[in-house]
């Protein structure tokens, strides 16, 4: 049984409780070719079902009718997940699928996004009230299409059930008739560029779009795209794959998201479909890409990126590229419930924070020299902690080093939850971008949103927006004197990271703001799709 279900398939069946749903009666309508879900059908848990070719004489007790649109093998539980829907109220249920022969890529439904659903469970109300609407009430298709339309209590089952031995296609993505917008990340991990992204989904969908995103697999930011309403899809190819031309060519609009995607835009340079390439990147990011940046772009490709740092490493190497301002927009953490993060090892010490994975463009040694030339008598009224994972194992033993030799002062931690960051936020005093290369760090951006004041880098894309000494101050020159001169005037003051707290949380509302973002994104996107629209004929 096992051998027929995708790798991903057996890790989801691994995890599946056992469901009681022997007592609802099920009948599975495929009129259309369905060997392989006939045979699949024979290893079901479920076992009061009947498959039938037609619904004109359905038995009076049968509870729901699966509808089949395609060919399509079902898990050993499908039925049991579609039977307790119906159990639980659902008059309609959907569900996530795999595509492929080796079961590679998957579709990840949200939970109000059916569109592009071949199967699906109706219940027996629901299914009358279509075939009576319905053009064609035999079509599968047309039923599906209405069901999700009517459905009162439309039910999302968050388990990859079905599988179909292809690749997907825009259609099972997206419906026939809205207008469509396909995101491409390289990562779909809790790192800055694809959790920003995260926040496009939304306003997408208020411009009318449904959206999908597509990425590698799920590295912690996938949930946060499908609860935002879009549509996810894996494939480990995701770069380069035939697969992301078919669904791009498809598309209404496309954004690639950062110089990662630079293949995609190469291959949809000049072409039909409006691209929107939002640049993320730090200079060292185009180490191995630039080669392939194209010379020329046509117009259907406008670039955009997060600030002045982001724009010059473009510009480093494509000077003659025009590039428009998106600068990435944060929900407002303020307004959320957290539980509190346990601060108490700063011993009620002003608080200053660096957060990042420990490599060398982020410069967690400069922090290091800049609180070792901290006067003792200044470092020791102020705390410093530490947060990331050390990949980088020289900078990692820095810190180390400096928390054993000021136990009561420096702290380390590897890894913080999202609420742990929030309360983190709330707390602390300051945060600190020591910095070298970064186009926009985040979690200065989430400081701001709780009014706490940033020391920043020049070499970051935030130093551009700061008015300084008002709502935050830039160091010069990658100087650890010279930052351990900014964090002095906190610490001397103790009083002036509190005043600055209203300029600080209003810098956050004029630039990072999701009003912000959204009225950018859609000036942006509108401006593009002005760029490719034919010029009107006067002759």
């Amino acid at each position: 049984m096992y051998s027929t279900y995708s790798q991903f398939q057996q890790f989801q069946l691994s995890t599946q409780p056992y469901q009681d749903t022997q007592r609802t009666w099920l009948a599975v309508y495929a009129p259309g070719r369905c060997a392989s879900l006939a045979a699949s059908l024979e290893l079901q848990l479920h076992r009061k079902f009947q498959l039938v070719r037609t619904l004109d004489a359905l038995p009076a007790g049968v509870d729901g009718v699966v509808v089949a649109a395609e060919d399509a093998e079902c898990l050993s539980t499908t039925l049991s997940y579609f039977a307790a829907a119906l159990q639980s109220g659902a008059d309609c249920a959907f569900c996530d699928a795999v595509f492929g022969f080796e079961g590679d890529t998957v579709v990840y439904r949200a939970a109000g996004r059916p569109e592009g659903c071949k199967c699906a469970v109706l219940s027996r109300p629901l299914l009358e009230r279509c075939r009576a609407q319905a053009a064609d009430p035999g079509s599968p298709s047309a039923l599906l299409e209405l069901a999700f339309q009517l459905a009162g209590q439309p039910v999302h089952i968050p388990q990859a059930l079905l599988r179909y031995r292809r690749q997907p296609g825009a259609e099972d993505l997206f419906s026939q008739n809205g207008k469509r917008a396909l995101l491409l990340s390289h990562v779909l991990d809790m790192t800055g560029a694809p959790i920003v992204l995260v926040s496009a989904v939304p306003v997408l969908r208020q411009m009318g779009y449904e959206v999908a995103v597509m990425g590698p697999g799920d590295g912690g930011s996938l949930p946060l795209f499908v609860e935002a309403g879009a549509t996810a899809i894996t494939h480990p190819d995701c770069v380069s794959s035939s697969l992301l031309w078919g669904l791009a060519t498809a598309a209404d609009l496309v954004v690639a998201n950062t110089i990662v995607e630079v293949k995609a835009i190469r291959a949809l340079n000049g072409g039909p479909v409006p691209v929107l390439w939002w640049l993320h990147d730090a200079f060292v990011g185009y180490g191995y890409l630039s080669h392939l940046i194209p010379r020329e772009l046509g117009p259907n490709i406008r670039v955009c990126a997060v600030g002045s740092h982001a724009t010059a490493a473009m510009h480093a190497h494509r000077p003659g590229f025009e590039i428009g301002q998106l600068i990435y927009g944060l929900p407002d953490y303020a307004q959320d419930t957290f539980e509190p993060y346990d601060t108490g090892y700063a011993g009620g010490l002003p608080l200053f924070v660096s957060v990042g994975a420990f490599e060398s463009r982020k410069g967690q040694d400069i922090l290091v020299d800049a609180i070792r030339l901290l006067p003792g008598e200044v470092r020791s009224r102020a705390a410093f902690l530490f947060v990331g994972k050390g990949a980088d194992k020289r900078l990692l033993a820095q810190v180390q080093q400096l928390a054993a030799d000021y136990p009561q002062n420096v702290f380390y931690v590897s890894r913080l939850t999202r609420d742990e960051i929030k309360s983190l936020m709330q707390q602390c005093t300051c945060t600190v971008c020591s910095s070298r290369d970064d186009p926009m760090p985040t979690f200065v951006t989430e400081g701001l949103i709780f009014g706490k004041p940033g020391i920043v880098s020049e070499h970051t894309g935030t130093a551009g927006l700061i008015t300084e000494g008002v709502d935050g101050f830039v160091y010069h020159g990658d100087s650890p004197a010279a930052l351990a001169e900014a964090m002095t005037k906190l610490i001397a003051h103790p009083g002036l990271a509190a005043r600055m707290a209203p300029a600080c949380r209003a810098l956050y509302e004029r630039y990072y703001s999701k009003q912000s973002f959204a009225d950018t994104l859609q000036a942006q996107v509108e401006a593009l799709l002005q760029q490719v629209q034919p010029a009107p004929d006067v002759s």
